[in-house]
């Protein structure tokens, strides 16, 4: 197999486990399921399906080591969201979230100069062009399904 089918697998196998964790979200934090022992597989196979050198946004210094960073990988990505709702009973596409997250990691990693600004006071609608660059305002909504994990936007709550 190769990294990102491998990715694929670890990560079905890990939303498959997410149905015998406690229903209560606030008992799975993402740093309680960085340590249930399925974890360690997921994060196995990001570092052959992402290496470092071409995916730095999804690593983070550890003891002196480059490792998978659980923020990234359960916070950013929005697979722990996924988890959390897997949880609660929620019937959620774990083959659509799996190929979420294996496009999470192996994408392009972000260019330095794409930014989102999220505590900027901007008009609504604000919409500027500036060189080759947009500066422009997005609602809650919109950020949402601007956001890594398109299989669970619909059923996540409202912020």
């Amino acid at each position: 197999m190769d990294g990102y089918s491998d990715l694929r697998q670890a990560t079905l196998t890990w939303l498959r486990q997410a149905h015998d964790l406690p229903q209560i979200p606030q008992l799975i934090t993402d740093v309680a399921l960085a340590m249930l022992p399925e974890w360690e597989n997921v994060r196995t196979t990001v570092v052959f399906a992402a290496p470092r050198d071409q995916h730095r946004d999804l690593y983070a210094k550890s003891d002196g080591d480059w490792l998978p960073s659980d923020r990234a990988l359960l916070g950013t990505s929005g697979l722990g969201d996924a988890t959390r709702l897997i949880a609660q009973g929620v019937k959620v596409p774990e083959v659509e979230v799996a190929d979420s997250f294996v496009d999470y990691c192996t994408a392009p990693a972000p260019a330095s100069e794409d930014w989102i600004l999220l505590n900027a006071d901007f008009p609504e609608g604000t919409h500027i062009q500036l060189g080759r660059h947009t500066l422009q305002t997005f609602t809650p909504d919109e950020l949402r399904q601007m956001g890594p994990m398109p299989a669970i936007h619909a059923l996540q709550p409202e912020v």
